[in-house]
């Protein structure tokens, strides 16, 4: 009988220490830590919505919060230039193309490839806003699996605050033209970015080795 139970108690801890491996979280720097992690090639934006000045705004927000992040990442002007020579100026022209193929074409490690889905004003009698939002995603070129994405919106009230009606109406539409949608778009990429790691360029980059030897709390304090 007592040898029974030893049995069933090794049985009980070898599931539960299985259960337990199973359900460990994955570990979100294991592509970033590879030294095929480094280069980003931004493509342009596809674009869901009705502003066709809408994708150039927003392309031309994306390199830099990338560099911060640690990446290094080809410049923006040159690959949208070379991108256009090929008659592509919608990165949903892409969509079908095996992200491989960067690799072979440019070198760089990853594709960014952002979709938007909002660049838009709105009046509600005297209230407004102005809304953007996107979808992100990178993409590993050596692999074509995506390796890290994010959703955001980010919008402004533009209602006026005029005690007359007419007054209201029209610092709203004032507001409103007047309002420029680079700083919304910086404000949604800084946010989308904050949960990508830290890349090797980045002073708080952790590489896998030294990782290792740091206690959890510690690398979680560092992201």
């Amino acid at each position: 009988m007592s040898h029974l139970r030893t049995l069933l108690l090794a049985l009980v801890v070898a599931l539960t220490l299985s259960a337990c491996a199973s359900s460990a979280p994955p570990d979100e720097y294991a592509y970033f830590n590879s030294p095929n992690m480094r280069s980003v090639l931004v493509l342009p934006p596809a674009n869901r919505t009705t502003a066709a000045q809408a994708p150039d705004l927003f392309y031309t927000s994306l390199a830099v919060p990338l560099t911060r992040a640690g990446f290094y990442v080809f410049p923006s002007q040159l690959t949208q230039q070379l991108l256009r020579d090929q008659g592509i100026i919608d990165g949903a022209q892409l969509e079908s193309v095996d992200p491989r193929r960067f690799y072979d074409l440019f070198g760089a490690d990853m594709v960014l490839q952002t979709t938007l889905v909002a660049w838009d004003t709105s009046y509600l009698v005297i209230g407004g806003s102005v809304t953007v939002a996107a979808q992100y995603q990178l993409v590993s070129t050596h692999t074509g699996e995506v390796v890290w994405q994010a959703n955001e919106r980010q919008s402004v009230n533009t209602g006026g605050d005029s005690s007359s009606l007419l007054g209201a109406l029209l610092e709203t539409a004032l507001n409103t033209a007047q309002q420029d949608y680079i700083p919304l778009a910086r404000e949604m990429n800084r946010r989308a970015f904050s949960s990508l790691p830290h890349g090797p360029y980045h002073p708080r980059f952790i590489s896998a080795a030294a990782r290792a030897d740091i206690p959890q709390s510690e690398q979680d304090d560092a992201r």
